[in-house]
C-alpha cells in the first residue's frame, strides 16, 4: 500500500469513527467519499476493495434513511397544517 492509499485509509477510518461517535451525517458522507476513492485504487487488495465498497454502500443507505423520515415528517406537517385542519 503506497503512502497516499494510507493516509486516504486513516482518513476513512477517522471519519468513520467520528460518524460512529456522534451522528456527524457529513462525517459520513466524507468517509463514502474516501471509501468510493479508495476502492478504485490500483494498490488496494481486492479484499479491502471489498469492505471500502460494502462499508460505503451501508454509508450511503444509512444517509438515506434520515432524509426519508425528514421528507416524510415535513408531508406529515404539510397535511396537518391550516387548511387541513377542519377549521
Amino acid at each position: 500500500m503506497t503512502q497516499p492509499t494510507a493516509t486516504l485509509l486513516a482518513g476513512a477510518l477517522d471519519l468513520l469513527m467520528r460518524h460512529s461517535l456522534t451522528g456527524c451525517g457529513q462525517a459520513a458522507h466524507r468517509a463514502a467519499s474516501l471509501l468510493e476513492r479508495l476502492s478504485v485504487r490500483p494498490d488496494v487488495d481486492s479484499d479491502t476493495r471489498r469492505l471500502c465498497e460494502r462499508m460505503g454502500e451501508a454509508l450511503a443507505v444509512g444517509m438515506e434513511a434520515p432524509r426519508a423520515s425528514e421528507r416524510a415528517r415535513r408531508l406529515d406537517l404539510a397535511d396537518s397544517g391550516p387548511a387541513n385542519s377542519g377549521m
